[in-house]
């Protein structure tokens, strides 16, 4: 069976990509965050496929590990050629993208569970408030360009009367998913478990034949492996000791998904942990309804379960952060599985719930949305302060820097040097030393004193708490500045109001900064 273009085929999946982009749009106005600064450097170093194809996503060479997305870098090096560093055009790319994967949802959808359940799958998916990081943040087009090959692959692979069709697209389509990211490793074994459990009715008379396109989706992600170990010189990832794989840790960043997928990304979940009532009140209710399915309705439920699972095993040793949402980029793809189990849960009538249930929905994506233009904000203006600060051909240590705001990112990584390069400070380094999660914007939530030793001694409000890992040791930002806790106190995990700076500059002319909830300031 074909994908039908039918008026109607047309006019659903307009109207579904209509609504992803409608939920984001505010995302237009943000501006460069995180890492779109040293991402705008390897988009200006870009010098088309083979270029990408020959080095990580660093731009290095030879066996220098990391991660390894030609296929994403070009997709970023062509964007650059048209639009330059416009972070709008950016973002309308994303917005594309998004759409686009919406619509294969749905048409995934359609093709395994039917019309009507489709379009529960379809809007939910659209609307779903955990895809701000993936949909409003430049460099989250990474999962949205992954996602939409990873999706077309399996669709491929459940598409098409004649079989050479269906399993060629599908194997090609799964190549180009681990060439744009490594979590599409897991599309052949999704495919798999489709084509095993709810075959289409045309294919399932096919037998063990229909289990042909997830093979050949393997054979071709092995090439892909190949490729990949050959010119980064391993499997890639961060470095060693930055995500340690321990059996507590995995078990810890599972809890994560599990609780972020079933909550709105604005609850504080660590600070306030009263709302974690919520969480459990859903996944109490999610076990009850499927407690009481039966026959195909349950093997769809399990379907979308395991969708989940597998398609989180690729990260699991990186969670995401229950106070200020930073991670939840890697349950993209693992989402589509719960818009798979929606329909399966999710009482038919009445209408208005269900319309209820999606607006509410949409709200939380416009107000995650805004908090992206809101980061843009601070981080241009921390750019443009530091830039002033700054000794010509020296360094500025950054006692205090804003790396998150509400459920945004500001910065990431240890340092301010690619974004004070665009800001035409190539000669300054500006290494990073306690990270600041804004929850309100204000002048004076933050204040630093120096210490006889050396070190400095940093306090907030509420408004903006020093932010450290929960689920391992903090390890300094840059090998420029070390922080610690500044006492003992161990509620709420994640969130201090008290933290200790231990800088050593390399550089002999250095100025100190530190951010105070508003602004960039200097330390005298």
């Amino acid at each position: 069976m074909g994908i039908s273009l039918s008026r109607r085929t047309i006019a659903g999946a307009t109207a579904l990509a209509a609504l992803a982009v409608l939920v984001f749009l505010p995302a237009l106005w943000s501006q460069l965050v995180g890492d779109d600064y040293p991402n705008v450097r390897l988009m200006q170093q870009f010098h088309g496929l083979g270029w990408a194809f020959d080095r990580n996503t660093l731009g290095q060479t030879g066996d220098a590990g990391y991660f390894y997305r030609p296929l994403w870098v070009s997709w970023l090096g062509e964007l650059y050629r048209l639009w330059g560093k416009d972070p709008m055009a950016f973002h309308a790319a994303n917005l594309v993208l998004y759409g686009a994967i919406v619509v294969l949802v749905w048409l995934l959808a359609r093709r395994l569970l039917g019309e009507p359940a489709a379009w529960v799958s379809a809007v939910f998916f659209a609307v779903y408030p955990r895809h701000g990081e993936s949909v409003d943040w430049i460099t989250g087009s990474t999962d949205l360009l992954a996602t939409l090959l990873a999706v077309a692959s399996i669709l491929c692979a459940l598409s098409f009367r004649r079989e050479w069709v269906r399993v060629s697209a599908a194997a090609v389509l799964a190549a180009l998913a681990a060439f744009a990211k490594e979590s599409t490793f897991v599309a052949p074994v999704l495919a798999f478990l489709v084509l095993w459990l709810i075959p289409p009715e045309d294919l399932a008379r096919l037998g063990r034949r229909r289990f042909l396109a997830p093979l050949t989706m393997l054979a071709a992600q092995i090439v892909v492996l190949a490729v990949r170990v050959a010119v980064i010189g391993g499997i890639g990832g961060y470095g060693p000791g930055a995500y340690p794989w321990r059996p507590l840790r995995v078990v810890g960043v599972g809890v994560s998904y599990v609780v972020a997928a079933v909550t709105p990304p604005q609850f504080e979940l660590l600070h306030y942990p009263v709302l974690l009532a919520f969480p459990a009140l859903v996944l109490g209710l999610l076990a009850w309804r499927i407690w009481g399915l039966r026959g195909r309705l349950l093997t769809v439920a399990i379907i979308g379960l395991a969708w989940f699972a597998i398609s989180a095993v690729p990260s699991l040793n990186i969670a995401v952060d229950l106070n200020n949402a930073n991670g939840e980029r890697l349950i993209f793809l693992p989402s589509v599985g719960l818009a798979l189990l929606l329909p399966a849960v999710l009482p038919k009538r009445p209408t208005w719930v269900l319309v209820t249930f999606a607006a509410v929905l949409a709200a939380l994506c416009v107000g995650s949305s805004w908090n992206w233009v809101g980061a843009g904000r601070i981080s241009a203006r921390v750019v443009r302060q530091a830039a002033q600060l700054a000794p010509r051909n020296g360094e500025l240590v950054l006692v205090t820097v804003p790396l998150t705001y509400r459920t945004a990112i500001v910065f990431f990584g240890g340092d301010l040097n690619d974004a004070l390069a665009l800001a035409g400070r190539p000669d300054v380094v500006a290494p990073f030393c306690i990270p600041v999660h804004v929850r309100s914007e204000g002048r004076g939530e933050v204040t630093v004193q120096r210490l006889p030793d050396g070190t400095y001694r940093a306090q907030s409000t509420w408004a903006a708490p020093f932010d450290f890992p929960v689920l391992r040791t903090e390890v300094p930002l840059n090998p420029d500045c070390s922080f610690s806790r500044g006492g003992p106190a161990k509620f709420p995990p994640g969130l201090r109001r008290l933290a200790v700076a231990s800088p050593h500059p390399s550089r002999s002319s250095v100025a100190y900064a530190y951010f105070d909830g508003y602004d960039l300031l200097p330390l005298r």
